[in-house]
């Protein structure tokens, strides 16, 4: 019995220094650091769905410091972060993260870089092609009467109404965003008398589905770097070997072109440049082999 005295007395010691410790604990905030992309990208930015005002100093230093309420100790917390990057006047790209903190940490979150598990939704502002301009994607193309054609992005369809009424391909498909310019769309169509070989619908052209792409054969584009990025994999997932894709001035990352031309044409603001790429799709890209000489 004397020899379980000390024992009993250390554990009381170190209970009692335990509950100092519990009692000791206080709320506390946390802080979370955002970082953004390069300051020529315009940044906009929601947390929880309530928009942050904008920092100068903190957007061209990159990062945004965000230090919340007081927290209860222990407890895990969770905010959604939303981030609308506009990095030129045609494009607006929408990355949504969450984060997770608890009271006194001091986290970051890196809004710099998209995440292929958590895919970022691109809008692209409409701009049309000239129809002179459409005739030559689709020369370059070498659209053909057996030819199936998409615009993701059709705006006013005059990429599958030059397609099907000039160069005579078998069918149209359209699909955007924009209720109204598939309304135009659809109107536009019925004007040509095409509306038994092209179908224009409501969609999002980062969703396009495997019965979206499975017979088309030639992709017209002309949607930004951005979109056509992540618009890639879905065509060379889905689109037959052999298909073509032919974009208005933009690329697709370091998928290299078959062939880049510069035609001169009537445009908006008097005779300009445009710059055209055509790719073919042989099948093999999926499994990383897609880098042509061009």
């Amino acid at each position: 019995m004397l020899m379980a005295r000390p024992r009993l007395f250390a554990a009381a010691i170190a209970l009692t220094f335990s509950l100092v410790a519990v009692a000791q604990e206080k709320k506390a905030p946390a802080t979370i650091k955002l970082l953004l992309p390069e300051a020529s990208t315009k940044v906009a930015l929601k947390v929880e769905g309530k928009e942050l005002e904008a920092n100068e100093k903190a957007t061209k230093d990159g990062v945004r410091v965000l230090v919340t309420p007081d927290l209860e100790p222990g407890k895990t917390y969770a905010y959604k972060v939303e981030a609308t990057l506009e990095p030129n006047n045609y494009t607006k790209i929408v990355r949504t993260r969450e984060v997770t903190f608890k009271a006194g940490e001091e986290v970051t979150l890196d809004l710099r870089k998209k995440d292929d598990k958590i895919a970022d939704n691109v809008v692209i502002r409409w701009v049309p092609t000239p129809r002179i301009v459409v005739k030559d994607m689709c020369e370059l193309a070498k659209v053909t009467k057996n030819d199936v054609v998409m615009d993701p992005g059709c705006g006013d369809a005059i990429m599958v109404i030059a397609a099907v009424q000039d160069f005579n391909a078998k069918k149209g498909k359209g699909t955007d965003l924009d209720a109204k310019k598939v309304a135009e769309s659809q109107d536009n169509v019925k004007k040509a008398g095409l509306a038994d070989r092209i179908t224009i619908k409501e969609g999002n052209a980062l969703k396009l589905t495997a019965d979206d792409l499975k017979d088309v054969t030639v992709m017209m584009l002309y949607m930004g770097d951005e979109l056509n990025i992540r618009l890639r994999p879905s065509l060379w997932e889905h689109m037959p070997a052999g298909s073509r894709v032919v974009s208005h001035r933009f690329i697709m990352g370091d998928w290299a072109s078959d062939k880049s031309v510069t035609v001169t044409r009537e445009g908006e603001y008097g005779v300009e440049d445009f710059e055209l790429h055509v790719w073919t799709i042989t099948g093999k890209e999926k499994t990383g082999d897609y880098k042509k000489k061009k």
